[in-house]
């Protein structure tokens, strides 16, 4: 009898969906890294407007009002992933302990 051992097939099967989601926890990590860049580049660009708009007569309401609407949909892209990533890592978990 083999008691509690894992089958070698099964452990070969866990193994693969670790890595396979591994990969998918590093993916959505890169994703969220350039989401965050987008974010503080729309910002910084948002910020450089509205001063150059308090500067001069120049009227940038526009590409203000577009790179805020931006920036609100970036961060819910954010949250989405933000998400995905607390899902995948307690997937990752799981699989790791069922492996062990």
């Amino acid at each position: 009898m083999r008691g509690s051992t894992t089958p070698p097939a099964d452990r070969q099967e866990l193994t693969a969906e670790l890595t396979r989601v591994d990969r998918q926890l590093r993916e959505l990590s890169d994703q969220w890294e350039e989401v965050e860049r987008e974010i503080a580049r729309k910002i910084g660009r948002r910020r450089e407007l509205l001063a150059r708009q308090e500067e001069s007569a120049e009227d940038h309401t526009d590409e203000i009002n577009r790179l805020q609407s931006d920036v609100f949909a970036l961060r819910d892209r954010l949250n989405a992933l933000r998400d995905a990533h607390l899902d995948f890592s307690a997937l990752y978990r799981i699989l790791q302990q069922a492996r062990g």
